[in-house]
């Protein structure tokens, strides 16, 4: 089944297109080594909140910009193969989370700060259950009244958070979703390695942190952010194909472009079909979100499965293709494998995605 886009949709992605051409010419892809940014890009990150298009996907009486997750998807998708220094999906994943809540007046107020720009909101991931994201559990949290406590070894944006939504223990039931905020005097910042250097994290250590708990996440939320997620990875994907179908046409050996070698275009070639079908299944992920269909979180985490195989696949092969000027810290490539590396330490292995995926099919499975 194919999705054509619509004309908004279109225009959206031209208007999204303009906005991170204009800043990619002053912020070069990868940056220098002695300048890696530490925080996000301020300057972009007040346009995107001017054009509207941190509330994209989000109802208008909240604030928002009106639109559904299949247009979310295609901002999603032009972020993903830019690679700007902002936190995107981490503020949708917050956003999605605060609107499910909205009949709180302490998450719509954060809402519409978080929309509008004046507040940076982003997950601590590390803390989240593990069927949403698999990966390595490293941070834990506290909750006692209403304060939470403890240490978060890697929050994306860390340095720039105002606002983070985290599980924490309480008591011997499962952890449950809370709002911190960061108080200076309650929050010690760390700035630490990233792998991914578009996104820089920060250790956090919190000492009696404000904290709103919320309700446990509905299914209908975890299906939207798992679907903008895999929206993200196609475009990277489609970025790293872009630049290594380019290469092979200019890259000459033995008087031909490499690009008509069998070994390497037949590769791109699956690359490209295997994008398509996982971009495919990213549109079909929203619309279902969008209809509010039983089976939403089903196609969402199906989407997210293929996108994050494809995204390793083609970012490895690019690499190859690029020969070793792609290993060069100047050259883009490396740092979409760092991008594909990093989201595979985010989301997990194939196999955990795939438990995930069984889980919820048929009940029956367990993750490890």
């Amino acid at each position: 089944m194919r999705f054509a886009p619509t004309g908004e949709q279109l225009e959206l992605g031209r208007t999204a297109e303009r906005l991170l051409a204009d800043h990619a010419r002053g912020n070069p892809l990868p940056p220098p080594w002695d300048a890696i940014p530490r925080t996000h890009d301020s300057e972009l990150w007040a346009s995107l909140a001017e054009l509207g298009l941190l509330g994209l996907g989000e109802p208008e009486q909240l604030g928002g910009s009106g639109g559904g997750v299949a247009d979310l998807c295609v901002l999603a998708e032009r972020v993903g193969s830019a690679l700007p220094t902002v936190p995107f999906t981490a503020t949708v994943t917050v956003a999605a989370v605060l609107a499910e809540h909205a009949d709180s007046p302490g998450a719509r107020a954060a809402l519409a700060r978080v929309l509008d720009g004046s507040t940076v909101a982003v997950p601590a991931w590390e803390t989240f259950p593990s069927d949403m994201v698999p990966g390595r559990r490293a941070g834990t949290l506290t909750f006692s009244g209403t304060t939470v406590e403890g240490v978060l070894a890697a929050v994306p944006f860390g340095l720039d958070a105002q606002l983070v939504l985290a599980f924490a223990d309480e008591g011997n039931g499962p952890a449950r979703p809370f709002l911190v905020e960061f108080a200076e005097s309650a929050t010690a910042r760390t700035s630490v390695e990233a792998l991914d250097v578009t996104e820089p994290m920060a250790s956090l250590r919190l000492t009696g942190a404000p904290a709103e708990p919320l309700p446990p996440l509905g299914a209908h939320t975890v299906a939207r952010v798992l679907t903008v997620l895999a929206a993200e990875l196609i475009g990277t994907g489609r970025r790293a194909l872009e630049g290594a179908v380019e290469y092979a046409g200019m890259r000459r050996q033995f008087g031909r472009p490499i690009g008509s070698f069998q070994a390497i275009k037949h590769v791109l070639a699956d690359r490209s079909v295997q994008l398509d079908a996982a971009w495919m299944l990213v549109q079909a992920a929203a619309h279902a979100v969008d209809g509010e269909r039983a089976d939403a979180e089903v196609a969402a985490r199906t989407a997210l499965a293929a996108a994050a195989d494809a995204l390793e696949a083609v970012t490895a092969d690019a690499l190859q293709t690029h020969g070793g000027i792609g290993f060069t810290w100047e050259h883009t490539s490396h740092v979409l494998l760092r991008r594909a590396r990093a989201r595979r330490s985010l989301l997990g292995s194939p196999a955990h995605r795939l438990d995930a995926l069984a889980d919820r099919l048929i009940g029956s499975g367990r993750l490890s």
